[in-house]
Order: structure tokens, then C-alpha cells, then sequence
């Protein structure tokens, strides 16, 4: 065996191989390292030195840069006064654009790993390199300038961007060539039929390119990458889930905002896992490992010490979720009682979620999968459930009623529970919803008709919501503007067009745009309701005006009370006066019916007329002349004092003496001074007086027009 060199022959042969043009790095470095070891560390640096030194007479820019980068921890100390960026700058001085990379790689001012990482993504960010940014996706580099330190990049949706190399730094990376966007863009076919025909590839290689993300951040890629349409993310996702479920490397969440997690190996579900099982503490984690576990398929013959980690870990996390998460204990209750445990028994667990109502909780904030399970779980107790669940309609969120109806609505009880409720006053936003959307499918439900259902959804478009009842009120409007010309045609007769065109007419549910088009196609359906359309407009010309916020308060009342109490009284008597049997001819309907044209008339004129008077509190007015906002002094001829004071066009009050504008008296007094001569009305005809005095408001009258009337 041949002896190892000693130091000495070990230095001989590394200041000989300094000596050769080029620098044979491959083999000098490593007897840099190798010094580290032989001498204690004590000629490593000194040997680096010498490197260093040869490599800049030689202006071996790359070289410089390799050694630097193997060598910068033990040699940061060292280079301090010179500096790391100087040196680099100094074996580059001829080349301009490296020289700006240099600076941009902040050398002395950010963490020395930090600077070469930057120089490293700028040295190889060549014209033509694939780069991929988080807000753009991929693109290519088009051209580098060195004199305003920034660079060009052609991204698909924004050619020649241009981004400063600092910036370059932070944003770009190189596109790794198993990326799904350089996939993509190296066979844009392949990929787009990949969408279309392997949704779950797709889905694979998005969670491979961009990590472990939520599904709404994974729409949020797709779409904003242009890799599917928003308007086919619904149908898409729902086949990539399909074929994912058969994928061991991809775990798929419950919920919306848990990780989508792509596995490094496939899950064995062994011993250990089993293991691991039995020690978690958090309820949703059990929940989450134990329906992942069912959908490999492996519950079938599954061994009893294993069934007996589950039925453990179900009952621990159902007391985990007990009187604190509704959800989560449907959820566990659901699971408990698909897999046939028995512990906890399950009529314990449906009390639990009957008591309380926490049913009608869970269903908040389950998704639609889950709240089809939780119901049928529920209604399987039979009768009493049927009829726990319908008295509850009211109460239910939108979901839940949909599935509780379609699930029960052969049953004349579910006819019977909903058609009370339509008959109401005040129907509940999510059957007025569901109704709508299906009354077809329950023909043989007494429903009241078309017209009536839509005079609850305009009224119910017209409040102020939120949560819930605000989601069911878009979801209306929608269904009104998309169906509007079908439910015209196909439901409803010219008289009850005219009333849905008069009510859509005095509404003030959508914006002005929306609220012109609609009745265009209404008018386009039945052209004779373009006369009615004509008088509104008349009206509408006429001057904006003013009044007191006292009159403003108490007219807003009275379309308040016409809104929330009489027309609901009215639909309530035409439900009622329909039961009493034929139409034709039946009194109380038709005069229910008559009145109900009044309501909407009265209705129209109240809100143009709300939009049309504007409110004030008649601040600022001048008194030097007679006119809305002052009190006017007058002495007739036969020597009588009278004072008025005049204010907007609906202000009235005996007592204190205040007469609308739109009075003859304050007509004829309009712009009168101290003094002047008038004539003022009085029965049977004029008679003379004189103007003593103009005052400006006083504090009992303002009062006044501040102080909303008693109800």
C-alpha cells in the first residue's frame, strides 16, 4: 500500500497546477478542502487567497465566482475591507451587464446566501431563458440593459414587460422543465386536451408545479392561467375529483379551505398508520384520516382491533364536537353511522343534533354533499322526523330546505307546511327562492299563482338584507332577469302582465339600467304596456322639489306601512278569497284583486314622489324676501294681522301657523318685501294687504321640522 503525500508534496502540487493557463478549478479546489483537514485549517485560506489572486490577473470572471461561492463563509471576515462585490467587480470591469448584476445582487447589504442566489437566477436569466412569475405565469426573457439595470420579458398576457433586475430578483424564477406552465408551453395542444379530457393529470401536475394548496386557490391558478374557462370550473372540478379519489399520492380535503396535499409515496395504511391513528387528540383530523381510509375501499373485512381504533377515535371526537360544533358532530354522527359502529348508540347522536336545533346550525355552514347525508341520516327515524323537519322550513338555510323539499315533496305534508307559509305575509326568502326556481316539479301543490310568488320576491328584493336572506335576494333578481320573457309567454295573461309591469315598474329593487330594461322586455313581450310606461315618464319630468325632513320621515312611513303591511294584507285576502272557489265568479277575489291595482298605483306615486321631494331643514335661507324657509308678517286692509310661515310643498300645521308652499297664499306672496302691496287669497275671491315683515325661522319651527311625527 502506497503511503498518503505529505503537506509538503501536497503544496508543491497545488502551487505547480497554479501555474497552468487555464486554472484546472476541478482539481485545485478540492486540495483546498483537503489542506483544511492536513493543516488544522491554517492553509486553506491562504491558498484561496492565491487562487483568488490568479484567477483576477487572469480576468476569470466565472472562476472568481465559483471560487467565491465554495469558499464565502470561511472567507466573509476576510474580505470585508475589499469585499465580495469588488472583487467580482474588478474580474468583470469590461463587461457592463454583469457589472449591473453584480450591484443588483446586493453583496454586503442582505445575507451573503442571498446575494449569490440572486446572481445565480440573474447570470442564467439569458435572452430566451423560460421564466415563470406568480402573477403572470410564464414567460420569456427578451433582452437585458445593462445602462437602466432592468430587464424584458414577454409573458402572454403582458408582452414586453419590463421589470428591474432588483425586482427580476424577487419575482422570476427559472421554469423548471417539468413545470406545468413549461409543459405548456412547449406543447399548448397537449396540455389544453389534457383539460379537457384528463382533468385529474391536470390537477396532479398543478399540485406538483405549485405545491400543496386549498381548492380555491387551485381555481384561482387555473383560471387566471387561462388553463380552463371560470365559467367550467364547477364541472371540471368535479370530474378531477372523480379521478384524483383513485390517486394514493393525492389526499383531497372535506372542506374548501383545508390543502389539497400530494403524498411523496403512497399511503400502506398499516400498522403504524393505524397507530399514528389512535394517538391524534383533534377531532377533524380523526374525521379526515377515517374517510380517507374509506374511500381506498379497505373497510370491507376490515380486522377487529382496527374497527376498534375507529369506533375509539369516532366516540372521542363526537364528545370533542359535542354542545360546541354542530357541523363536525353531523359529520362524525354521519360517519358513526355509515360505518355501522356501535358507540356512540346512534339515536343518542340524532337527539343531539334534533335538541336545540342544532340540525338547522350545522346546516350554516356544511357543504351541499354533507347536508344530504346529515338529512338523510335525520329523516330515516320515518314520520316524526318528516314533521320536525317541515315545521322548521321557515328556519332553515337555503341548502337545507332544498334538500329537506325535494326529498319530502311527495308527501302531502311537505305541500301542506309550504303552502302555509306562501300563503303569509311574509314569505321567507328561501321558499320563495326554491318555489320559484321549482314550482314545476310540484305540480300538484296548491301554490298560489305565479303572479302572487312574484309580488313576494319584488317585495322581498326591496329590503335591506344580509347573510343569507342578502344571497337569496341576488339569487331572485337573477332568476327574475333571466326568466322574465318565459314566465311572460308562458304563465301569465295581459292582466297580470300589467300588474307584474306596474309592480316592476314602482320597484325600486334594481338600478336604473337594470330597471329601464326590464321593462323594455316587458314591453316587447305585450306592447300595449308602452302607454303605461309613457304617463310614468311624464311624470317623472317634473321639477325636483323640496319639503321639511319632518313631511320626508312621515310620508317614508306611509310607504313603509304600505310596503310591509297592506300589500301583505292584500296578498293574504287573495289567498284567502281563492279558497272560497271559482274565480269567475267570486266577489271578494275580484275586489281583493281590484285593491291590490290600487296599492301598486298608490305604491308607484309614493316612491316617485320620495324621489322626486328632496328633504331639508331650510338652513341658510335668506329673509329679505318672502319664500320657502321664512315667516312672513301681513296686515290687511281692514286692518287684520295674520303671520304664516312657509316651508316645502307636503308642510302643514294649523297651529304654528306653517302652509306648504304650493298653497295659493304662499304663491302669491312669493318674493315679496317689507312693505310691498299683495293681493292675498281669501273666500270668494282676492283682497289687499301689505307686507309688514320678513323673519327667518324660529327655534320652535325648526324644531319642528327636525322632530319626525308621532306614529
Amino acid at each position: 500500500m502506497e503511503n498518503a503525500p505529505t503537506y509538503a508534496e501536497v503544496e508543491k502540487q497545488f502551487l505547480d497546477l497554479l501555474s497552468k493557463r487555464p486554472l484546472p478549478l476541478a482539481t485545485v479546489l478540492p486540495m483546498i478542502h483537503s489542506s483544511a483537514v492536513l493543516e488544522n485549517g491554517n492553509k486553506a485560506d491562504e491558498w484561496t487567497t492565491m487562487l483568488l489572486q490568479e484567477l483576477a490577473e487572469a480576468a476569470d470572471f466565472q472562476g472568481l465566482y465559483l471560487v467565491l461561492k465554495d469558499r464565502a463563509q470561511s472567507l466573509t471576515q476576510q474580505l470585508k475591507i475589499t469585499g465580495i462585490r469588488d472583487i467580482l467587480k474588478k474580474a468583470a470591469v469590461k463587461d457592463r451587464l454583469a457589472t449591473a448584476l453584480i450591484d443588483a445582487a446586493a453583496f454586503g447589504e442582505i445575507p451573503i446566501e442571498e446575494s449569490f442566489r440572486r446572481l445565480d437566477l440573474l447570470l442564467a436569466l439569458v435572452p430566451g431563458t423560460l421564466v415563470i412569475d406568480a402573477n403572470w405565469g410564464a414567460g420569456i426573457v427578451k433582452r437585458l440593459d445593462d445602462f437602466y439595470k432592468r430587464m424584458t420579458v414577454d409573458f402572454p398576457g403582458k408582452p414586453s414587460h419590463t421589470l428591474s433586475f432588483t425586482t427580476a430578483c424577487d419575482s422570476l424564477v427559472r421554469a423548471p422543465h417539468d413545470h406545468l406552465l413549461t409543459l405548456r408551453h412547449n406543447d399548448p395542444e397537449g396540455i389544453k386536451k389534457m383539460a379537457k379530457e384528463k382533468p385529474g393529470e391536470l390537477v396532479y401536475l398543478a399540485l406538483r408545479s405549485f405545491g400543496n394548496m386549498t381548492i380555491v386557490k387551485l381555481e384561482d391558478i387555473l383560471v387566471k392561467n387561462n388553463f380552463i374557462p371560470s365559467a367550467n370550473w364547477k364541472t371540471f372540478w368535479d370530474a378531477a375529483r372523480k379521478a384524483l379519489k383513485a390517486n394514493p399520492l393525492v389526499s383531497i380535503p372535506q372542506k374548501r379551505t383545508d390543502l389539497i396535499e400530494l403524498r411523496s409515496e403512497v399511503e400502506s395504511y398499516n400498522d403504524s398508520w393505524f397507530q399514528k391513528l389512535s394517538t391524534l387528540k383533534d377531532p377533524v383530523k380523526i374525521l379526515e384520516a377515517i374517510l380517507e381510509f374509506e374511500e381506498t375501499g379497505k373497510l370491507v373485512g376490515l380486522d377487529d382491533v382496527y374497527r376498534g381504533i375507529f369506533e375509539d377515535r369516532l366516540a372521542f371526537a363526537i364528545k370533542g364536537a359535542h354542545n360546541t360544533d354542530p357541523a363536525l358532530y353531523a359529520r362524525l354522527a354521519v360517519c358513526i353511522n355509515r360505518l355501522g359502529l356501535l358507540n356512540p348508540p346512534i339515536d343518542q347522536l340524532r337527539h343531539h343534533l334534533w335538541e336545540n336545533d342544532r340540525y338547522l346550525i350545522a346546516a350554516e355552514t356544511l357543504p351541499v354533499r354533507d347536508i344530504s347525508t346529515m338529512t338523510e341520516f335525520l329523516l330515516a327515524q320515518g314520520d316524526t322526523a318528516n314533521r320536525q323537519m317541515l315545521d322548521s322550513l321557515a328556519a332553515m338555510p337555503f341548502n337545507l330546505l332544498n334538500e329537506v323539499l325535494t326529498t319530502l315533496k311527495e308527501i302531502p305534508e311537505a305541500a301542506t307546511a309550504s303552502t302555509e307559509l306562501l300563503n303569509q305575509s311574509k314569505v321567507p326568502p328561501t321558499l320563495i327562492n326554491w318555489i320559484l326556481r321549482f314550482r314545476a316539479t310540484v305540480p300538484t301543490w296548491p301554490v298560489p299563482p305565479t303572479i302572487d310568488l312574484l309580488g313576494h320576491a319584488i317585495s322581498l328584493c326591496e329590503n335591506k338584507l344580509s347573510g343569507e336572506s342578502l344571497r337569496m335576494q341576488n339569487s331572485i333578481k337573477q332568476y327574475i332577469e333571466t326568466k322574465l320573457e318565459e314566465i311572460l309567454e308562458k304563465e301569465l295573461g295581459l292582466t297580470h302582465r300589467q300588474i307584474l309591469f306596474e309592480r316592476i315598474q314602482a320597484s325600486a329593487a334594481w338600478d336604473s339600467t337594470t330597471h329601464r330594461t326590464l321593462l323594455g322586455r316587458m314591453i316587447k313581450i305585450e306592447p300595449s304596456l308602452a302607454e303605461r310606461k309613457k304617463v310614468i315618464q311624464q311624470q317623472q319630468q317634473i321639477a325636483i322639489r323640496q319639503t321639511s325632513w319632518r313631511s320626508i320621515s312621515e310620508k317614508q312611513a306611509l310607504y313603509k306601512r304600505l310596503i310591509e303591511v297592506e300589500l301583505p294584507k292584500n296578498s293574504k285576502d287573495i289567498a284567502v278569497a281563492r279558497s272560497y272557489g271559482d274565480l269567475r265568479e267570486n266577489f271578494e277575489y275580484q275586489a281583493a284583486k281590484d285593491y291590490q291595482r290600487q296599492l301598486l298605483q298608490r305604491q308607484s306615486e309614493l316612491q316617485l314622489e320620495l324621489k322626486q321631494v328632496k328633504g331639508t331643514d331650510f338652513s341658510g335661507v335668506p329673509h329679505d324676501k318672502v319664500g320657502p324657509g321664512t315667516t312672513v308678517e301681513l296686515r290687511t286692509d281692514e286692518g287684520e294681522q295674520r303671520t304664516y310661515t312657509i316651508l316645502g310643498e307636503w308642510d302643514r300645521d294649523e297651529q304654528l301657523n306653517i302652509i306648504s308652499s304650493r298653497t295659493r297664499m304662499a304663491q302669491a306672496l312669493e318674493g315679496k318685501r317689507a312693505g310691498e302691496k299683495v293681493s292675498i287669497p281669501v273666500p270668494g275671491g282676492e283682497a289687499p294687504a301689505t307686507v309688514t315683515a320678513v323673519h327667518p325661522l324660529s327655534e320652535v319651527i325648526r324644531h319642528w321640522i327636525t322632530t319626525p311625527p308621532e306614529e
